[in-house]
């Protein structure tokens, strides 16, 4: 049976370092044949998704770096969250022996060994979701924190031939971009986390933070560098063993009406994203220090 024990909230800013362009789905008849994606009232916005995808991308790249497993959803990694061997492999052995969810989460949590393999779901599966499990955070949309006239502008592109680096004739386009300093409001929860996962996500939350996060299309051309700014943090942590105390967060959580009345307020937001880096590199210590004895 589920309980709910632990929750963080991250709000704050997410400020463009530079133009934006996530794309609408939809061909322009107007100024430009690429649209920005947009709201029923035309305005510009980032989907949580879109964003949830930059910030996974990020956390997978820097997790192995601090001893964490992380497949990149991509198959050979020993990881079925990824489409591939190894998630087809799994999947027949489930449905061969007929797993109940109990089976099923003991061996992604422990491995199991299939053809001389070791299957097990990796790190950033377990928080950001797989086809076996729920995701434990969740990003909402986006929405702008103000109504400023030049939000979205309208920028030339040119097809490039490979070979002789030139323009090729007849292959000129356009596509929108949100403007740079425009600034989003950016919410997200951690729902149930491990101390693992906290870490993950100030992996990910570190990287914004220095201006080294990217999102959306045409990266490779300047856009997409964006920031973290105003960070706040808010925590429910009823794991406690003192039963009075744990009662009182409770009681705080189900009364009150905002983040501040609900939830504790971390009052150094950067020390706290210090704390949970730092306590990866322990952990990866730690577990070199087993495995050499």
């Amino acid at each position: 049976m589920l309980t709910f024990k632990r929750r963080y909230l991250f709000t704050g800013c997410l400020m463009l370092k530079t133009g934006l362009h996530i794309g609408g789905g939809e061909i322009g008849l107007g100024a430009s044949g690429s649209l920005v994606v947009r709201t029923p009232d035309g305005k510009p916005y980032i989907p949580g998704s879109s964003f949830k995808g930059a910030f996974r991308s990020t956390v997978e790249s820097l997790a192995p770096l601090v001893g964490l497993r992380s497949c990149g959803l991509m198959a050979g990694q020993g990881c079925p969250g990824a489409q591939g061997s190894e998630q087809d492999a799994f999947n027949r052995r489930r449905r061969a022996e007929n797993w109940r969810d109990r089976d099923i989460i003991r061996h992604l949590q422990g491995g199991i060994s299939i053809d001389g393999q070791t299957i097990r779901l990796c790190d950033t599966c377990w928080l950001f979701g797989s086809p076996f499990t729920a995701s434990r955070i969740f990003f909402s949309d986006l929405y702008l924190g103000g109504d400023e006239e030049g939000i979205v502008q309208v920028r030339d592109g040119v097809a490039i031939d490979r070979d002789s680096e030139r323009a090729v004739e007849g292959l000129l386009y356009d596509y929108e971009v949100v403007a740079p300093t425009q600034v989003f409001q950016m919410e997200v929860w951690l729902e149930d986390p491990t101390d693992t996962d906290v870490g993950l996500i100030c992996l990910g939350l570190s990287e914004f933070l220095s201006e080294f996060g990217g999102l959306g299309g045409h990266r490779s051309r300047g856009l997409g560098r964006c920031q973290i700014t105003d960070l706040e943090i808010y925590e429910l942590d009823l794991t406690v063993d003192d039963l009075e105390e744990r009662a009182k967060r409770l009681r705080k959580y189900l009364l009150g009406r905002t983040p501040a009345d609900k939830m504790t307020r971390i009052e150094d937001p950067q020390d706290f994203i210090n704390r949970q880096i730092e306590a990866l590199f322990y952990k990866e210590a730690d577990h070199a220090e087993k495995g050499s004895q």
